[in-house]
């Protein structure tokens, strides 16, 4: 039973915060990341007595990744790549949203629940006008479609990489890949009905936007969680009686309160911590750590997309685009998403996760782009003459002595201290 609220005052113009940006943009990484695996997952089921897609499919998609092997390849690495970011969502997530939103709200179904479910069946059959039960921040559907998609990930994900590596004898490997389809087939199913509810039913376009906006409409809300709409009365009234603490919801865990006490962590403790990543790649990987040519390989890739011939005919890109060779089976491409994902990480610990332009009170947001712009312009072309930047030259070639790495740091900062002096009154 739900607290009732004494004074239920409803707003059609007021918004109610349903979704964390990180949640967010996980949502739609994943959706990213389930459109590209269906995609060349669909083109790389064939064989002679059986294939899943047209044939012009196939042959579109395999003239686009120049051979079937590339197309299995980028596979595999996009499911890398998803895999590497649940764990890293599960490793940091688990006591400020799995265990308190995932475990207690997203997938536990309690008797309004089953309820609800029961009485929807009946009135989509015709056999019932019984009004639905009150529902939670997400109704019975939408549970149990994530209580489906919860249960094939783990199964998912082990599958696909008993598959993609051959691990155990051919027999289990079979099994895996029967298992790998048909987990994937059970997701598809509830993903249609949950693509067609949230975003061509009607009713529930608003649940649809709010992982666009992350806020929901009040009438929403209160028409369509109303134990939900209930919950965030009820802190609003313990905020006003001071209860809760600033952000009105919860009081933060220990970890977001060490990372919150500073705007930064102390400068030492980051250079320890990139000493020890940079022994750890020479020590997993055999290579140091890089950017630029992480970078590169994504701008080569996209080239052999586009001009396949151009680009691996080019004095320069030719050594990238090979034909058995894919362009982004690097670790230096790998090794860019990892960073990409630990910074959103960490900004989200941090409670620093948010959009914002960082410059001086003297130019405007768009100058401060198109300065940003330039400078990361010259810095890959500088990067790319110099044969590496500041990771890949300066840390990882210092760390084996280059004397080249030497050099390079030394014009970056005399170029840094000369830019500045220039480039003061944009900031100051």
């Amino acid at each position: 039973m739900t607290n009732p609220v004494v004074s239920p005052q409803i707003s059609s113009q007021r918004m109610i915060k349903k979704h964390h940006v990180a949640i967010m943009l996980l949502h739609w990484f994943n959706a990213f990341v389930w459109l590209l695996e269906l995609t060349t997952g669909a083109a790389l089921i064939r064989s002679e007595h059986f294939r899943f897609a047209p044939q012009w499919f196939i042959t579109l998609l395999t003239d686009v990744f120049g051979m079937r092997a590339n197309l299995l390849r980028f596979h595999i690495a996009v499911g890398l790549a998803w895999v590497a970011v649940f764990l890293v969502y599960g490793f940091f997530g688990w006591r400020t949203y799995l265990h308190q939103e995932v475990l207690e709200r997203e997938v536990a179904l309690d008797r309004d629940d089953w309820q609800w479910l029961r009485i929807r069946v009946l009135r989509i059959l015709g056999r019932s006008r019984e009004p639905l039960p009150p529902q939670g921040v997400y109704n019975a559907g939408q549970k149990l479609f994530a209580l489906t998609v919860y249960a094939m990930i783990p199964l998912i994900a082990a599958t696909g990489l008993a598959m993609a590596f051959h691990w155990g004898p051919p027999s289990l490997v079979g099994w895996a890949a029967a298992v790998h389809f048909l987990c994937v087939a059970v997701v598809v199913s509830g993903l249609m009905i949950h693509v067609y509810m949230g975003a061509v039913f009607p009713e529930e376009k608003p649940a649809f936007f709010s992982m666009i906006t992350g806020v929901v409409p009040e009438t929403f809300a209160y028409k369509h969680h109303r134990k939900w709409w209930e919950e965030v009365k009820m802190l609003e009234q313990k905020h006003e009686a001071g209860e809760l603490e600033p952000d009105g919801l919860r009081r933060p865990s220990r970890l977001e309160a060490a990372l919150r006490m500073n705007d930064s962590w102390p400068a030492w403790w980051a250079a320890l911590g990139l000493g020890l990543t940079l022994l750890a790649s020479f020590l997993l990987v055999g290579q140091g750590l890089g950017a630029s040519g992480g970078f590169t390989r994504y701008l080569a890739f996209l080239l052999s997309l586009a001009s396949p011939s151009w680009a691996s005919s080019h004095p320069y890109w030719g050594r990238y685009v090979q034909p058995d060779t894919p362009v982004l089976m690097d670790f230096l491409v790998f090794e860019l998403i990892g960073v990409a994902l630990g910074g959103l990480a960490s900004g989200w610990l941090a409670g620093r996760l948010r959009w914002s332009t960082d410059k001086g009170p003297a130019i405007s947001d768009r100058t401060r782009w198109m300065l940003a712009f330039a400078g990361g312009m010259l810095s890959g072309i500088g990067a790319r003459m110099a044969r590496g930047c500041t990771s890949g030259l300066a840390l990882s070639g210092g760390a084996v002595l280059s004397a080249g790495a030497f050099v390079f740091m030394l014009s970056v900062f005399a170029a840094g201290f000369a830019g500045a002096y220039l480039a003061r009154r944009f900031w100051l």
